[in-house]
């Protein structure tokens, strides 16, 4: 089969798909599809795919490529008469001469449909003419593919598209962490490695009131979180609290013993720093974050612009590490409606209606 290339077909994120897969997890699905509407409305044309069965997937890095009308033609011809009983996508008759991938690049005659949905409800609040999910086997790997159109002629995949699509992979990105966090556990770091790394997050612990770990993501001993040596990923579930480095447990103490809602760790070493997001009373989760110094989660004055609650910026700090509303739930002690709850009036006082909005508004 000619193909894309491997480093490409090992850098994809699908769209479709990790929306498909995250229908069932109540929590994410209207999140998902929030940001995917987002995206369908801001993109001229994007197809996506993913490889969820390649031993050497790269499964957080995103890349997307354009694909002209005659292409998606190809597409939607080929697995309509595969399958005449597949619902008939409208398509925009108009062929449009763009540079692209061909289809014979991605699809040979040996790859067999396994299934296709029709997101219609992705569709109504945006100009899409026409978006296509589904899977097949090519090889005996499975992919998912998406391709997606608007009514007006493509033209070139701009810088503002891309940077949105770059915007909205790290939530994507979270998704499929939480989708195959059981099964591909190894992998959850490059969320912060390979996504999150533009906004300055390096990684993240959280911890319970009693410093037992509970999450680790991302670098944690470089930028002096821990002592060296630490094996944090043998300790889940025991307390790490003695691995912790002098000015982190110092700052943990002080602030569970005010009971206060702890901030920046002071006296780091660069080129790092560290934020705490913990529970209002310090009898939950602390979540510690390093980040580049000069980077921050939000931005403290944003967020006094907006006359946010200290609790509502919580859960804005949480929403920026890519955290679903159970977690944020489970981080904050509160039950997810709450988290709902927030976020709704966070969204009315930023005047934003997604979380790629939301962070974007407070970020420095």
């Amino acid at each position: 089969m000619a193909r894309v290339g491997d480093f490409q077909l090992n850098q994809v994120v699908h769209i479709g798909h990790l929306a498909q897969e995250c229908v069932a997890e109540k929590d994410f699905a209207r999140i998902m599809t929030r940001e995917l509407m987002g995206l369908l409305r801001a993109c001229s044309g994007v197809f996506i795919e993913y490889d969820p069965g390649s031993p050497a997937n790269e499964l957080l890095c995103g890349t997307s490529y354009q694909v002209d009308h005659s292409n998606m033609k190809k597409y939607l011809d080929y697995y309509q008469f595969l399958d005449p009983t597949l619902p008939r996508f409208r398509l925009l008759s108009r062929s449009h001469e763009s540079a692209s991938v061909s289809t014979d690049q991605v699809i040979d005659s040996d790859s067999t449909y396994q299934e296709c949905e029709f997101y219609q409800d992705f569709l109504r609040p945006t100009r899409v003419h026409a978006a296509m999910i589904f899977g097949v086997n090519i090889e005996g790997r499975q992919f998912g593919l998406v391709g997606l159109h608007r009514t007006k002629p493509m033209g070139h995949f701009s810088e503002v598209d891309h940077k949105l699509t770059q915007l909205l992979i790290p939530y994507l990105s979270m998704a499929l962490r939480f989708r195959y966090s059981q099964r591909q556990q190894q992998r959850r770091d490059d969320v912060v490695s390979n996504l999150l790394r533009f906004r300055g997050i390096r990684g993240y612990l959280m911890l319970d009131q009693n410093f037992v770990l509970r999450d680790v993501v991302g670098e944690f001993e470089s930028p002096d979180l821990v002592v060296k040596g630490a094996d944090l990923e043998r300790r889940r579930g025991c307390s790490v609290f003695q691995l912790l480095s002098p000015s982190v447990k110092e700052s943990l103490l002080r602030s569970r013993n005010a009971a206060a809602a702890a901030g920046e760790i002071t006296n780091r070493r660069d080129p790092y720093r560290v934020e705490v997001v913990q529970h209002s009373d310090g009898t939950r989760h602390y979540v510690l974050v390093a980040l580049d110094r000069s980077h921050s989660l939000i931005s403290e004055r944003r967020v006094r612009e907006r006359s946010l609650s200290p609790r509502q910026a919580q859960v804005v700090k949480l929403v920026a590490l890519g955290m679903t509303n159970a977690e944020i739930a489970a981080s904050l002690g509160i039950q997810t409606k709450t988290v709902e709850n927030y976020l709704t009036a966070i969204y009315q006082k930023t005047g934003t209606s997604n979380r790629t909005e939301l962070v974007a508004v407070l970020s420095n």
